[in-house]
């Protein structure tokens, strides 16, 4: 938050630096865990994790990596900058890593807040600390979006833009909530939603944030969410390997992602029990059950997606 101080008295100086000496007092007091799943990101992996050790200076925070059975030097660098290191049997999928960081988290306890991104260099760390000054601020929920009004979507891929589209709106007309980005990577939340979800959690893959969102929504369904507009980087300091996927993917490959993501959404109302009526109440929900429709559907939207192009700021979405 910025002042312009000039038009404050000494008295009202005095009582906004006491306020804001006392906020930063609230943030040094609270313990955050810092969490990243990762699977073969040397490349990007030590900038990461360097990153997150030179914005928590001054802060209790621990950072805790979970490999998913990584076959380059990931472990190994890891190891270099937290001694929180957890080791997968098996490589299970981003979902299954970030259960088994959650249910580290949860035996470990005493945490506040815990931010939750990714290793790969997508995430602009520059955000962190909006993410634990809305923790701090209230919220229960923070999320890194790229799709906010204000989000830089010019690198965005057609299908990640569909994804979203489909996905927001389904889970906008469960929840309730005002959201723009139900699958970012880049979220905190607090400990107490971390600790009611371990070990109760479905999904393995890459539907492991709108499983997040929806355990916090069926714990508290007022819950307060704080959106930040966070560029959508499919380019630039990403690793290579991100890259090239992004570059040689197929559309058949692009169906599968939305069925995939279909079923684990399925799963996780399933597992929470959820009425019938209100998933059908989610208007389009039923179109992406086969591999045959989910391809329908992409080539019936690509044309008309077209990729926003502005430059992130200060405006949150908040709720």
């Amino acid at each position: 938050m910025k002042y312009n101080f000039y038009k404050y008295d000494d008295t009202e100086l005095i009582v906004l630096f006491i306020a804001a000496t006392y906020l930063q007092q609230e943030v040094i007091m609270q313990k955050i865990a810092v969490f990243i799943p990762v699977y073969n990101e040397a490349e990007t992996l030590a900038r990461v994790l360097g990153g997150i050790i030179e914005r928590t200076v001054g802060l209790n925070a621990d950072i805790i990596v979970v490999d998913d059975k990584s076959t380059d030097k990931s472990v190994k660098i890891a190891r270099q900058f937290t001694p929180h290191v957890v080791l997968m049997d098996k490589n299970g999928g981003v979902g299954a890593a970030t259960r088994k960081g959650f249910e580290y988290i949860a035996r470990r306890g005493g945490y506040d807040h815990i931010v939750k991104l990714d290793g790969d260099g997508q995430h602009n760390l520059d955000f962190f600390g909006e993410i634990i000054d809305g923790l701090c601020g209230g919220y229960d929920i923070v999320i890194c979006s790229r799709f906010h009004p204000l989000s830089d979507q010019s690198d965005t891929p057609i299908d990640r833009i569909l994804l979203n589209m489909i996905f927001t709106e389904i889970l906008r007309k469960i929840t309730g909530w005002r959201l723009t980005d139900v699958r970012s990577g880049c979220m905190g939340l607090k400990y107490e939603y971390v600790e009611k979800m371990a070990g109760n959690m479905v999904v393995s893959g890459y539907g492991i944030p709108m499983e997040i969102l929806l355990r916090v929504w069926d714990a508290k369904p007022e819950a307060r969410i704080l959106e930040i507009p966070h560029p959508a980087l499919y380019g630039g300091n990403i690793s290579r390997k991100l890259k090239n996927k992004y570059s040689t993917e197929k559309l058949s490959e692009k169906s599968d992602r939305l069925q995939i993501a279909y079923a684990a959404l399925l799963s996780v109302l399933e597992s929470l029990r959820v009425p019938k009526e209100i998933i059908l109440k989610a208007n389009g929900f039923m179109n992406y059950r086969t591999k045959e429709a989910s391809l329908a559907q992409i080539r019936r939207f690509s044309p008309q997606i077209v990729p926003i192009t502005r430059t992130a700021s200060d405006s949150a979405i908040a709720m």
